[in-house]
């Protein structure tokens, strides 16, 4: 719908004007006249035409004066210009300033609907144009705190994150080279087990929209999503101005921010702040900001480099270890993880010897290997976690920390065995079953492994051991089969196949058809249906 406004002083031309658009044009929502650029002002303040037809030659503030002052307050209003013959050097000096059109009189019928239904294209294509930016706005709006979620959790576990880093520098609008981790973590609260399910959770729900908002309103920064009992922030420092140390600015910022918050919640907690390293040593970072965090002290905000047990020892853990550690727990294997286990710890021992908080702290790095490997997602196991990470972060003696650890797995390995017991008739037939059931919908591996209540990684792993090929690659296959019987014995058309069969884009579904069978789907079904004619005959 298009607004116009006809400017001039010369009832006769605005009257004239307003009929003709009004009879020969349509979706035109309102038209209104002024008779000076005085009331033309005003009017386009209030009722923001699309179009405004201006004569130059008006007494008190002319056409040009009017023209400036209304394209300042908008810079998107279209203007047509009536002049006369006399004007049309005046005229030519308005279109270099922007003016879209200029119009002699006596005016053209003709000229003046030819005008206006050009105008209405422009207007038509920016408009589009602003729905597209909108669109494409909200749509980065709502990827960007997903983004955000899996650079931090794949950083936290050290794995290659899906795009190069400055996709992400892209996308957050910041240099993401170098940084420290600081840690939110909750303080054990007494309370019931409901109140524990209940309450809580949805109190550190609302807090976590809190030091989001908070936080970033401080400073740059990607959070994470929230855990169980602690909030994962990076803040990168790479522009930081110089001054004064980055130790020193990110404990003002700690604690900045822990004066916003701490009349917000009721929920008890601590703040962490790891060390400052290039983006490659997140991890190290993140566990120095959970040992801080976990320190016992009456401090909200406590830094990791002002630990006493803190050095500058060279990081050279195991990696191997880790990795066949990580595997077993993947599989389901505890006793082969216990083993395992056993010999990084006396490897610890060895590097670290009395150092109990740094051991502590490679110990704490094995319980996040098992939340993201654990092959069930057993609700129990979550809950136990709790009381053993608390035990594992008061005990000060080495052999304790070790059989709490152990206590840990067996505790994982029971509910293991439960778990594998009460799906009696195989996993990967009720994958089966779910897959060819649902084929036809937009289901991911994910989708498969919550519906058998398994472990996206550990589902990946056994199906391809079991079934010989990709989930991807299965589900592909299966669908196109399924199109194969639509292509052959329906008149469907190739974009009702692609989508009876689960895909929404019908150029995806002919290039995944081909890559299959060496043909498009149309080819499929000319060659089937060539087959059937002569065997007619």
């Amino acid at each position: 719908m298009l607004k116009i406004l006809i400017v001039d002083d010369e009832y006769l031309v605005r009257d004239s004007l307003k009929m003709i658009i009004s009879k020969n044009i349509k979706n035109v929502d309102f038209i209104d006249v002024a008779s000076n650029g005085r009331e033309a002002i005003e009017k386009a303040i209030s009722f923001k035409p699309d179009i405004i037809f201006m004569d130059i030659h008006m007494p008190g503030i002319d056409g040009m004066e009017a023209i400036r002052q209304i394209r300042s307050i908008n810079k998107d209003t279209l203007f047509v210009i009536l002049t006369a013959y006399e004007f049309f050097d005046y005229a030519k000096e308005a279109l270099s300033l922007g003016v879209s059109e200029y119009l002699l009189k006596p005016i053209s019928k003709n000229k003046v609907i030819e005008t206006v239904e050009q105008l209405r294209k422009i207007v038509d294509e920016k408009r589009d144009t602003l729905m597209r930016e909108i669109q494409l706005k909200e749509r980065m709006n709502s990827m960007v705190p997903m983004l955000e979620t899996q650079f931090i959790t794949n950083k936290i576990f050290n794995i290659d994150t899906p795009y190069k880093i400055e996709f992400y520098e892209n996308v957050f609008g910041m240099n993401l080279r170098e940084g420290y981790v600081m840690i939110l973590l909750y303080k054990d609260k007494k309370g019931t087990k409901k109140e524990r399910n209940t309450k809580l959770t949805i109190e550190k729900q609302r807090f976590y929209d809190i030091f989001s908002m908070k936080l970033k309103s401080l400073c740059s920064s990607l959070i994470g999503s929230p855990m169980q009992d602690r909030i994962v922030a990076f803040i990168p420092t790479t522009n930081w101005e110089k001054g004064f140390s980055l130790k020193q600015k990110a404990k003002v910022i700690a604690e900045k921010f822990n004066e916003k918050i701490e009349h917000l919640t009721e929920l008890n907690y601590t703040i962490g702040i790891g060390g400052n390293y290039d983006i490659d040593n997140f991890e190290r970072s993140f566990y120095e900001a959970y040992i801080a965090a976990s320190e016992q002290r009456e401090q909200a905000v406590i830094s990791f480099d002002t630990l006493p047990y803190n050095d500058n020892k060279i990081d050279n853990f195991s990696t191997h270890k880790n990795m066949i550690f990580s595997n077993y727990i993947l599989t389901g294997n505890i006793a082969e993880a216990k083993e395992v286990f056993e010999e990084i710890y006396l490897w610890l021992i060895s590097v670290y010897g009395d150092d109990i908080y740094r051991i502590k702290s490679k110990v704490l790095d094995l319980l996040f290997i098992i939340d993201k490997n654990l092959p069930y997602n057993i609700e129990e196991i979550y809950e136990l976690k709790d009381s053993h990470v608390l035990t594992i972060l008061k005990t000060n003696n080495k052999e304790e920390l070790r059989i709490e650890f152990l206590k840990y797995l067996s505790d994982i390995a029971l509910h293991i065995r439960n778990q594998k017991a009460s799906n009696t008739d195989g996993i990967i037939p009720m994958v089966l079953e779910y897959v060819n059931k649902n084929y036809n919908k937009e289901i991911s591996l994910k989708d498969v492994a919550n519906s058998v209540n398994l472990s996206y990684n550990y589902l990946s792993k056994i199906f391809k051991d079991e079934i010989g090929k990709s989930f991807i690659d299965y589900l592909t296959e299966l669908r196109m089969e399924k199109s194969m019987k639509l292509l052959s014995n329906g008149n469907l058309s190739i974009k009702e196949i692609c989508q009876q069969i689960g895909y929404n884009d019908p150029n995806y579904y002919c290039k995944a058809f081909k890559k299959l069978t060496g043909k498009t789907p149309s080819e499929y079904r000319a060659l089937v249906s060539k087959a059937g004619e002569n065997y007619d005959k």
